[in-house]
């Protein structure tokens, strides 16, 4: 297995077809995972929310990424963990933190990021309310990308109900050196809980199809250019 860096089309194809979620949200970077000469994953790095920017850190001086997307359909065990291992080590930015959330309502609890030595500050509920559509649960940020700004105004007037949030556990990844991961530590405003939470492992369900990396544009999606 290797790790190379590709682009926000490929990865918008691949989650759009593969992620629960649909949507790719603000892309920075993006990392597909190779394996016997076909992707068999994708790691999707993108902007945090404003909230989580401005009050995560104290006087933060080093970029903030937040790990949107991850899709693995590798049959091997460690296939996620490595993924995000080698992306983490391939970011632009050195000098950085990342967060990322594991989905309570998916089951999810973070056991990738507890393989890959994440730090755990609880599972906090956001606020507002999802939209149920036609069965399907729509988060507000989704409805926002649709054109819909008053979601909760919107789904009233037009009988759709309303549901509380789940929490999401969230974790951070320190990346530089010895000293600036302290410092990063340090400037955190989450309290650092010592326990990782406890699920029964489980894995959203991608298609496994493979896709031969040549077939991809000629070859050329995963080229930084």
């Amino acid at each position: 297995m290797k790790v190379i860096k590709t682009t926000k089309a490929f990865c918008q194809t691949i989650v759009s077809e593969r992620h629960y979620s649909k949507r790719l949200g603000i892309f920075w970077e993006g990392f597909a995972l190779i394996e016997d000469g076909e992707v068999a994953g994708v790691c999707v790095f993108g902007q945090p929310a404003a909230m989580i920017q401005k009050h995560a850190f104290r006087d933060r001086d080093f970029r903030l990424y937040e790990l949107t997307r991850l899709v693995v359909w590798s049959e091997d065990k460690n296939a996620r963990s490595f993924l995000i291992s080698k992306s983490l080590k391939m970011l632009k930015e050195k000098h950085s933190a990342v967060i990322s959330y594991a989905d309570s309502k998916m089951g999810h609890c973070g056991i990738v990021y507890q393989a890959t030595n994440w730090i755990y500050t609880g599972a906090p509920v956001a606020k507002g309310k999802n939209v149920i559509i036609d069965g399907k649960e729509f988060h507000p940020q989704t409805l926002t990308d649709m054109g819909i700004k008053n979601q909760h105004k919107w789904a009233k007037e037009n009988g759709h109900t309303l549901v509380e949030q789940k929490p999401k556990h969230r974790y951070f990844f320190f990346n530089g050196s010895k000293r600036q991961r302290k410092n990063m530590m340090e400037k955190l405003n989450y309290e650092v809980l010592d326990k990782y939470p406890k699920c029964t492992k489980s894995m959203y369900k991608s298609s496994r199809q493979s896709i031969p990396v040549e077939s991809m544009d000629g070859g050329q999606s995963f080229l930084d250019l």
